[in-house]
């Protein structure tokens, strides 16, 4: 072989060499990178038939916390049942074409220090959720049913359509993503929902426990105003920016409260209530004027098989 061949030949192993050098050095940049940048974390949502429950049964247990509030949540949607005053209750074998009514779970005044379940007015109960009445005077002392818009007068109130009855099949259908991101920059979530209740107000909430106190804490899922409303598919995206990453406070807590899970609640009366989900010590409990419809678990609850 000649001098100046066998100089090529190292010349060209010397950069192969290089190039193998560089390359890996790179992939270490890039993973240092990642790091640095955070994480993402993904969920996909499941449809409830109260909070942290699906046909009267819990979808988590929290270990962490003492009894009752290792069950944390309760039933608020039953099948509206025309020949008597109480709901029919909703369960895996319900027919989907079933018609969905207002429901106030007993297991609620286990986790609220005063009764609302036990003294609720019957008038609330048993109410197709289409036909749930909401504020109609501007001094907020008259509530009644609002027609469809299609249907109601002109110069009138009316809610939008659809305005249908609400049947088990169309409210299981509902699904939902949420993507997380925790980094040195910033935490932020975005959901995103598909064929819930069309044309309607949702919000979605933090649902903390302090295993101390006993109690259970729901907190508007990126402050106030925790708000989407539907398309007329059913269809919507929430983004916030968060002051903490939800997956960490899920698995470690914050001064000793974990968050448990995030919700979205369908709005049935049409109302907001502000940096509350309802009224609830005003006479309107769970079930009556508002209904979760989808739950995200973030890690801090055990999962139960429910029937399907």
């Amino acid at each position: 072989m000649s001098q100046n061949r066998l100089l090529i030949l190292l010349a060209i192993a010397a950069l192969l060499t290089m190039v193998a050098l560089t390359g890996c050095t790179t992939t270490v940049v890039q993973a240092v990178g990642q790091e640095e940048e955070g994480q993402t974390y993904n969920f996909d949502a499941e449809a409830v038939t109260g909070l942290n429950r699906r046909f009267g049964q819990p979808l988590f247990i929290f270990d962490f916390a003492p009894e009752p509030f290792d069950k944390t949540g309760f039933t608020t949607i039953g099948v509206f049942n025309p020949d008597g005053a109480e709901p029919l209750p909703l369960t895996a074998e319900t027919p989907d074409e079933a018609i969905l009514a207002t429901f106030v779970d007993p297991f609620v005044d286990e986790l609220v220090p005063q009764p609302v379940a036990a003294t609720v007015d019957p008038r609330w109960v048993n109410v197709p959720i289409r036909d749930i009445e909401t504020w109609t005077t501007p001094d907020l002392m008259t509530r009644a049913a609002l027609p469809s818009q299609l249907a109601g007068p002109v110069v009138g109130l009316s809610q939008a359509e659809p305005s249908g009855p609400i049947t088990k099949g169309d409210w299981l259908k509902a699904s939902g993503k949420m993507t997380i991101q925790c980094t040195p920059q910033g935490n932020s979530v975005t959901i995103r929902v598909r064929n819930q209740v069309p044309n309607r107000v949702y919000t979605v909430w933090m649902i903390w426990i302090d295993p101390a106190a006993p109690r259970f804490i729901p907190l508007p899922l990126g402050g106030a105003p925790n708000a989407y409303i539907t398309d007329e598919w059913g269809n919507a995206v929430f983004k916030r920016d968060l002051n903490f990453c939800p997956v960490e406070a899920a698995e470690e807590g914050v001064e000793g409260i974990r968050l448990a899970f995030f919700d979205a609640h369908l709005h049935s009366d049409h109302i907001l209530y502000g940096g509350v989900p309802l009224p609830l010590f005003a006479g309107f409990p769970p079930g009556t004027v508002l209904q979760p419809h989808l739950t995200w678990n973030l890690g801090a609850g055990i999962p139960q098989e429910v029937e399907d």
